[in-house]
């Protein structure tokens, strides 16, 4: 890019006095040599002039208000959302380890042989099944009452 392509793409700052000192003096000298440029840059300080004449619009009232009650109101969701992940995260580790404590303390009372229907429910792979379908059913009931927010506040 040329110094002559470089100023003119910096001339609308100029004019509107959004260029740093340095580059304010580059573009200047370089239109005290370039006419093109030097007429460029007079349009557009004319179109900064007239713009600075428009009225500034004014945000509306009680614009400030509404957005700062919509932010507050989406961090009181956002750590209510965080607060409850939080304590599923805590309730399925403390339901993990319960479940082990039972599966070791009733293996330890009964021998390692509790048999149902033919089937030794102390087994890790049967009783690892069982756990996972009472967590599943546990875990589809908690998301059900979380996702009914205050109602199921009210309930419990």
């Amino acid at each position: 890019m040329t110094e002559h392509e470089s100023v003119r793409a910096m001339l609308a700052l100029a004019a509107a006095g959004a260029l740093e000192p340095k580059e304010q003096r580059r573009v200047d000298q370089h239109a005290r040599e370039c006419d093109l440029c030097r007429k460029d840059l007079e349009t557009w300080a004319a179109y900064a002039q007239s713009l600075r004449k428009l009225p500034q619009p004014a945000a509306p009232e009680g614009m400030a208000q509404r957005t700062q009650a919509l932010i507050l109101q989406h961090r009181a969701e956002t750590t209510s959302r965080r607060r409850n992940e939080l304590f599923l995260g805590a309730l399925a580790m403390f339901g993990w380890g319960a479940g082990w404590a039972f599966w070791t303390l009733v293996r330890a009372i009964v021998g390692g042989n509790l048999n149902v229907f033919g089937a030794n429910l102390l087994n890790g792979l049967t009783w690892s099944l069982m756990s996972m379908v009472v967590a599943g059913i546990t875990a589809a009931t908690a998301a059900s009452m979380l996702g009914k927010g205050k109602e199921a506040r009210r309930f419990l």
